[in-house]
């Protein structure tokens, strides 16, 4: 019937969508008349649009035309709000795709033991906007609390805008732990901020914050962070830097290309290290 299946029918008349059908009984055959057609054609159009059944009813079998107008809007509007989330999250998985394949290309060349000077390179990094949890540690974190921090991020994170999110996205932003001046750690405890990126971090939602855009060096390091090898990492991109004669902030952006997130082998984390030219503030 109109391309409706039975099982529908028979869900839209006992939910009042459709008023009672005469049936015959000795078949039990329906009849419908041509108000019941009406009503199924129109409550295909609407179903096509995602209106709910209370929706339905209103529209179908209203009499007041704001009442109708008002319902139409609505629909209009949670339409448009979908399909802007749809894009957020394409957009999304375009960006985290293009870091995914930039990050294999590295894993390629390392793999092959090419000789090559890209390790360290000048970046422009964009503003932003991102949830944080800040925890103070010494930066090997001996006490393990990143793996404590990393759940918790996750789950504020999701519970502000799953469509923005991705899955492998992980960053981490160190305060002090260097001198980079000096190219020295001093191995006290300092800040940490855990963060996640999100389309959406304005001042209304808890645990919002924003790395400013910066211009700065960069590194990329393959392999766990443990056992000093990060450090060793920062240690000959300070060096770098001031053979270039660049000045440097003393805080950092770790941003994670293949994260443990996406695979358990720590043999492929890659993280690109990022340090700001002099002058870049950041809120600690």
């Amino acid at each position: 019937m109109c391309n409706v299946s039975r099982k529908q029918l028979r869900y839209y008349e006992e939910h009042g969508l459709l008023s009672p059908v005469p049936r015959n009984d000795a078949n039990n055959y329906r009849y419908y008349t041509q108000q019941h057609l009406c009503a199924i054609v129109a409550a295909k159009a609407l179903r096509n649009i995602d209106m709910s059944l209370a929706e339905m009813k209103d529209i179908i079998y209203g009499r007041n035309v704001e009442a109708i107008q008002r319902s139409i809007r609505k629909q209009m509007t949670a339409s448009r709000e979908a399909l802007e989330e749809s894009m957020i999250r394409y957009e999304q998985s375009t960006l985290e795709y293009t870091k995914l394949m930039e990050a294999i290309s590295v894993l390629k060349i390392h793999d092959l033991k090419a000789e090559t000077d890209h390790h360290y390179e000048v970046v422009d990094r964009p503003a932003q906007s991102v949830i944080s949890l800040r925890y103070r540690t010494d930066f090997e974190d001996a006490d393990g609390l990143d793996m404590d921090y990393l759940p918790l991020i996750q789950t504020k994170a999701q519970s502000v805008n799953a469509a923005s999110l991705s899955i492998s996205a992980l960053m981490y932003i160190t305060y002090d732990h260097f001198d980079s001046d000096s190219c020295s750690f001093n191995n006290q405890v300092h800040d940490f901020k855990i963060a996640v990126p999100v389309a959406d971090a304005g001042p209304h939602i808890q645990h919002c914050d924003h790395i400013p855009a910066f211009q700065g060096v960069s590194a990329i390091h393959i392999g766990s962070p443990k056992n000093e090898r990060l450090y060793q990492t920062y240690m000959d991109l300070l060096k770098w830097a001031k053979t270039q004669g660049y000045r440097l902030e003393n805080w950092s952006v770790e941003e994670w290309l293949i994260s443990p997130m996406i695979t358990n082998n720590s043999d492929l984390w890659m993280i690109r290290v990022m340090i700001p030219f002099r002058g870049t503030r950041i809120q600690a």
